[in-house]
C-alpha cells in the first residue's frame, strides 16, 4: 500500500480548521492512489457530514441530485464494472453521507475488489448511520474476525444479536469466535501437559458460558457468582464489567446494575454501550417507581397522587436529557433523533421537535412514524395545512388497513374537521368505518358530520 500518512495528516488538519471542502479534496486524492485506506474513507465521510451539518438535503433533493449517479451505478452493476460502481457510490455519498444503505453497498463492492480495510470502514460507517443495520454489523464482524481481532468482532455480533436475538448467522459466528478466542488465549496451541490442557479446556467452557444467553434466575445467579471470581482476578476488565451490568439488568436489579455500570465508566468513561445502558437502566428504574406510585393511588394511599405527578415529570425530564445525550453522541443516528423529537413534542417544544423529525424522516424505517409526529407538531402550532400534508403522506405509505393506519387516518380526519373541511373529514372517517366499525367513536363522528 502506498504511504499516504503525510496526506492523511494534511486532510485531518483541514478537518480541524473546519475547511470541509479542502479536507474532502485531500481525502479524495488519497482514495485515488490508495482505495483501501480506511482512514480516508472515514475522514471523507466525516467531512461530508460536517459540511451538511446545518442543512442536510431532503429526501427529494437527494434523489434529484443523485439521479445521474444512480442511473450510471445501475449500468455499472449491469456490466459488472465494480471499480467504477464503487467510485459512483462514493460520489453519491458526498451528497448523502448518512445513507446507511449506500455505505453498506460500497462496503460489499470494496470487499469484492479486495479492499478489505476500506470495506470494513464502509460497514462501520453504515452502522454509525444506522445503529440497527444488522447486515452491516455482521459483515464488519466477519472482516474483523478475518484479521484476528476477535474482541471487536464479538462486539459486532453481540450488537447484531441485540437487534435480532434470533439471527442464526450472528449466533453461530458469536459462538465460533468465543471458542476461537478461548483456544488462542487459553493456551490450547501451547499446552504441553495434561494440567495445561485441563486449564485450557476450563477456559473454553468459561468462554462459552460467558457467551450463553442467560434465561432463568438460577442461571443469572450462577453466572454472577462465576463472574465475581473472574473480576477479583481482573478488576479492570471492561468486558467482564459489562457482562456484570448485563446480568444484573436481566435480573431486573436496576439499582445494582446502575452501581455496576458506574464502576465500568470509572474505568472507561467514554464506553458507548455502558453510557447507553446507564440511560436504559435509569429509565426502567423510574418507570418501575411510577408504576408503584400508580398502584398506591389505586389503593387509596395518601399523597400518592402527588407522587405520581412528580414521577411523571421526572421521567419526562430524564427521557429528554437522555435523548439529547444520545443525539449529541451519535448525530447520524436517526432513531435517536426520532426519540428526541418525541421527548421534545411531549414537553411542548414544537419547533425543536419538528427539527428532529425532519431529520428522522430521511430514514425509510422511521419515515411513517416521523411523518405522523411532524403532523402532530404542526397541528400543535395550528399550521393545519402542513399537518394534513404529513398525515396524508404517512397514510399513503401504509399498505392495508393496519392499526397504525387507522390511528393516522383518525388523526387526519380530526385535522380536516378542525380545518373546516367537513366533507373530507367524513370521507376519511368512512375509510376507517368501512374496515373497522368499532374503532373508537368513528361512527359517532361520521353521524355528527352528517348532521
Amino acid at each position: 500500500m502506498v504511504d499516504v500518512s503525510k496526506y492523511i495528516e494534511r486532510a485531518e488538519s483541514d478537518l480541524k480548521r473546519r475547511n470541509w471542502d479542502a479536507a474532502i479534496t485531500q481525502f479524495d486524492q488519497i482514495l485515488k492512489v490508495s482505495p483501501d485506506c480506511a482512514e480516508a474513507r472515514i475522514g471523507v465521510r466525516q467531512a461530508s457530514l460536517k459540511k451538511l451539518e446545518k442543512r442536510y438535503p431532503s429526501a427529494v433533493e437527494r434523489t434529484v441530485l443523485n439521479l445521474p449517479t444512480t442511473l450510471l451505478a445501475g449500468i455499472a452493476a449491469l456490466v459488472r464494472a465494480k471499480a467504477w460502481h464503487a467510485q459512483l457510490l462514493e460520489q453519491g455519498l458526498r451528497r448523502d453521507p448518512a445513507n446507511a444503505r449506500l455505505n453498506h453497498r460500497l462496503g460489499e463492492l470494496l470487499h469484492d475488489l479486495g479492499h478489505s480495510l476500506g470495506a470494513a470502514a464502509s460497514f462501520q460507517l453504515a452502522t454509525e448511520a444506522d445503529s440497527n443495520a444488522i447486515e452491516s454489523w455482521k459483515r464488519l464482524g466477519e472482516l474483523l474476525a478475518a484479521r484476528k481481532d476477535f474482541e471487536k468482532a464479538l462486539d459486532c455480533f453481540d450488537r447484531a444479536l441485540r437487534i435480532n436475538p434470533r439471527d442464526q448467522e450472528a449466533g453461530r459466528m458469536q459462538k465460533n469466535l468465543a471458542a476461537e478466542g478461548a483456544i488462542r488465549h487459553g493456551g490450547f496451541e501451547q499446552a504441553t501437559s495434561s494440567r495445561d490442557l485441563a486449564k485450557s479446556e476450563r477456559q473454553l467452557k468459561e468462554s462459552e458460558r460467558v457467551q450463553k444467553i442467560v434465561r432463568t434466575a438460577d442461571d443469572i445467579n450462577a453466572a454472577l457468582e462465576d463472574l465475581a471470581a473472574d473480576l477479583a482476578a481482573q478488576p479492570g476488565d471492561t468486558k467482564l464489567l459489562l457482562r456484570r451490568v448485563v446480568l444484573l439488568q436481566q435480573k431486573q436489579d436496576f439499582a445494582a446494575a446502575l452501581t455496576a455500570v458506574d464502576a465500568l465508566l470509572a474505568v472507561e468513561p467514554s464506553h458507548t454501550e455502558a453510557l447507553d445502558r446507564r440511560g436504559e437502566l435509569r429509565q426502567r428504574q423510574l418507570e418501575r417507581e411510577l408504576k408503584l406510585a400508580e398502584e398506591d393511588v389505586r389503593a387509596g394511599e395518601d399523597g400518592a397522587d402527588d407522587r405520581v405527578r412528580r414521577m411523571k415529570r421526572e421521567l419526562r425530564a430524564f427521557r429528554l436529557d437522555e435523548a439529547k445525550r444520545r443525539v449529541a453522541a451519535q448525530p447520524t443516528d436517526m432513531a435517536a433523533r426520532f426519540r428526541l423529537g418525541r421527548a421534545l413534542l411531549e414537553e411542548g417544544a414544537l419547533d425543536e421537535a419538528i427539527e428532529q423529525f425532519q431529520q428522522a424522516v430521511r430514514d425509510p424505517k422511521l419515515k411513517v412514524g416521523a411523518l405522523q409526529m411532524l403532523g402532530r407538531a404542526f397541528a400543535g402550532k395550528n399550521i393545519l395545512d402542513l399537518a394534513i400534508k404529513q398525515h396524508s403522506e404517512a397514510v399513503g405509505m401504509i399498505a392495508g388497513m393496519t392499526d397504525l393506519k387507522k390511528e393516522i387516518l383518525y388523526e387526519l380526519a380530526d385535522l380536516q374537521q378542525r380545518a373546516g373541511d367537513r366533507a373530507a373529514a367524513a370521507g376519511t372517517f368512512k375509510q376507517i368505518y368501512e374496515a373497522d366499525i368499532s374503532y373508537r367513536d368513528v361512527g359517532q363522528r361520521i353521524a355528527a358530520l352528517a348532521s
